[in-house]
């Protein structure tokens, strides 16, 4: 008699380019059977990347992909590609003949070695987001700390609220992903009033927003909009305990953003608007059921065998900006016509690194 085992439906959702997970635990389901999620992108003038795994039984902390399986993904012209196995779980094609085109139907069908078989509905790439301001808000955010006794501190720290408008001439409702890359720039000086001081630079990497956070436009003047899109808060935050006889403390220099907006389907957007309710639903009374993640994949061989997971088609749009903090009426901001891809936070001594953004 086989164990039945208590699965959790855990959805890997991936950060920046989908090199980081955070897994999400939506609900208890007792099943003899593992539990595939199935997770798909293309990219306008990029080629399709899938990642396969297993949810994560209850417990488990190891990730396990699913290798061995057939990958393909066709459009609405009859094109198609096979993505084979590049690292684990990992499928691309071996060419880069098949692009995203807007305006293209994509299609992702997967065969497991077990002979289960799975597909997407078809979804449409999307027109390109037109992204018509990235702004701030000088404000005071009230955050909370803990005393020894468990009882909250709060403390009101000065910052930038950061907000986006869009726009398009469209006769229907639009939709977008956000995805903010922040790159914040610190200083701190060592050898405090001797002649051979010197500043380190510090900078960390992060994302202000969540993988999942969507939103969609609504009609005004003729056109489809967006106003003030929450993308998050940059606390300018400067701890004066972190001085040392020898050093001071690091202050917040600026903060580069890489602002990506992801025109996306209805489909793919109830799909991460699900999730996102799901997660922030931990303080209501009557939270969403937990099983109403909307998935846009299914078993098309087993109807009744659960699947959950997501085919994303989008075109994208990107901004660069910098910020700078200098007071609760004011800020000062860059333009940038670009910014390098840094995905790790490091330090230099003496010199900038080459993106250090000035004001």
């Amino acid at each position: 008699m086989k164990k039945t085992k208590t699965c959790i439906i855990g959805l890997s959702l991936i950060f920046l380019s989908w090199s980081c997970r955070e897994v999400y635990y939506p609900d208890d389901l007792d099943s003899t059977q593992d539990i595939p999620v199935i997770q798909g992108m293309i990219l306008e003038h990029e080629i399709p990347v899938v990642t396969l795994s297993w949810a994560m039984a209850y417990r488990e902390q190891v990730q396990e992909f699913i290798s061995g399986a057939t990958v393909t993904v066709t459009d609405n012209l009859g094109n198609s590609v096979f993505l084979y196995e590049t690292s684990g779980g990992k499928y691309t094609p071996y060419t880069d003949d098949f692009r995203g085109v807007r305006g293209r139907i994509y299609t992702l069908q997967v065969v497991l070695p077990d002979g289960t078989e799975y597909a997407s509905t078809p979804v449409l790439m999307p027109i390109t987001p037109v992204i018509d301001s990235l702004y701030a808000d000088p404000d005071i955010n009230t955050v909370f700390t803990y005393n020894d006794k468990n009882e909250p501190i709060p403390e009101d720290r000065p910052g930038l609220y950061i907000m986006a408008d869009l726009s398009a001439a469209a006769d229907s409702t639009l939709y977008f992903r956000f995805n903010t890359k922040v790159v914040k720039q610190m200083l701190y000086t060592v050898g405090i009033g001797t002649p051979g001081s010197y500043s380190v630079f510090l900078w960390e990497v992060y994302a202000l927003d969540d993988f999942y956070s969507v939103n969609y436009t609504v009609p005004q003047n003729n056109r489809q909009v967006i106003r003030e899109h929450d993308i998050g808060f940059l606390p300018y935050w400067y701890d004066a305990t972190q001085e040392t006889p020898n050093s001071t403390a690091p202050f917040t220099v600026a903060w580069d953003l890489t602002f990506n907006v992801y025109s996306i389907s209805r489909e793919v957007y109830d799909y991460y608007n699900s999730i996102a309710r799901q997660l922030n639903a931990s303080s209501q009374i009557f939270a969403p059921v937990p099983s109403q993640v909307k998935s846009n994949v299914w078993c098309t061989n087993v109807p009744e065998k659960d699947v959950i997971g997501i085919f994303e088609a989008s075109s994208k749009a990107t901004l660069y900006k910098a910020f700078a903090w200098k007071n609760l009426e004011d800020y000062y901001y860059q333009n940038l016509s670009s910014f390098p891809d840094i995905n790790q936070g490091g330090s230099a001594p003496r010199f900038p690194p080459d993106f250090w953004i000035y004001f």
